[in-house]
């Protein structure tokens, strides 16, 4: 999607919210016109507002409405299973997110299964979404931890609509923490062992003044053998490791690069697992996790 689009929508959405429901279908129809498909991403969003409630509802709640819009508007990779990238075979589609899909693949160079996530060809031209999705490879990549994924490579393929950049990762058979929760076996002493791995990893990370900024039971699997691993740093930020490990946190500490660095207000998140202060568009470190 281009930054005119997004910004066609952002405004009729925030004008249609002006408008109380009886007037705003007629709104709608007559600023949508026949774009059913501006139509359709506007009442996306709408939708997403009317079901936020509580106080993180203002500013998060345009977050969370473009998290659930973006399942149905956001343009998916032709899929590429049998297809060769480089030197991945792919195999399968694991999943997907806001900022790509996920495809089991086997490595020919050194015979091994691996997960590609590749970023949709249409954000390679977006150069925030660009960086941050190189961010996530080099925070990841930067931590050495049996909790954590671990990064092979980050590289360029090209499929039938173009360019893509990847990340390979390990492919962690498993399930995500959510899936093993709902399972009727799961027992407390599972549930702490679990807990205590989480947090060996965000040690490591914070340690390391990485600031995951997503964790969430999706974003973390567990294997069969009960390792937990911690996944997608995708939205990490980078803090000075002394202020992690000095007991003291400096919340005025310059973090990212300017190129890298996140907006001043922007909020970056899952809402239902965001600290108040990261709802709030405030700067976080460590305690955020």
């Amino acid at each position: 999607m281009t930054a005119e689009r997004w910004q066609q929508i952002e405004r009729i959405y925030h004008a249609a919210l002006e408008r109380n429901t009886t007037t705003r279908t007629a709104f709608l129809e007559e600023a949508c016109a026949s774009d059913k498909e501006l139509h359709h991403q506007v009442e996306a969003l709408l939708a997403a507002n009317d079901q936020a409630t509580g106080f993180l509802a203002t500013p998060a709640l345009e977050q969370e409405a473009r998290e659930i819009a973006a399942e149905k508007i956001t343009a998916r990779l032709t899929p590429v299973i049998g297809n060769s990238l480089n030197h991945y075979n792919v195999i399968s589609r694991i999943g997907a997110g806001g900022m790509g899909e996920v495809w089991l693949a086997h490595d020919t160079r050194l015979d091994r299964q691996v997960a590609l996530k590749m970023l949709p060809v249409e954000f390679t031209a977006d150069a925030h979404r660009l960086q941050r999705f190189i961010r996530e490879a080099k925070a990841a990549s930067a931590l050495n931890h049996p909790n954590i994924i671990t990064i092979h490579e980050i590289g360029e393929a090209v499929t039938a609509n173009g360019k893509t950049q990847f990340i390979a990762t390990e492919f962690i058979a498993g399930q995500t923490l959510r899936q093993r929760m709902a399972e009727n076996d799961w027992q407390m002493r599972e549930a702490i062992d679990a807990a205590i791995q989480v947090a060996a990893a965000l040690d490591a990370a914070h340690n390391a003044g990485i600031v995951h900024r997503d964790i969430k039971p999706e974003n973390i699997m567990v294997r069969p053998d009960g390792l937990v691993k911690v996944l997608d740093f995708g939205l990490a930020k980078l803090a000075s490791p002394s202020a992690q490990t000095s007991g003291e946190i400096n919340t005025n500490t310059e973090t990212l690069p300017p190129v890298l660095k996140t907006q001043p207000g922007m909020i970056l998140g899952t809402l239902r697992y965001m600290s108040p202060e990261q709802a709030r568009g405030r700067d976080v470190d460590a305690r955020t996790d």
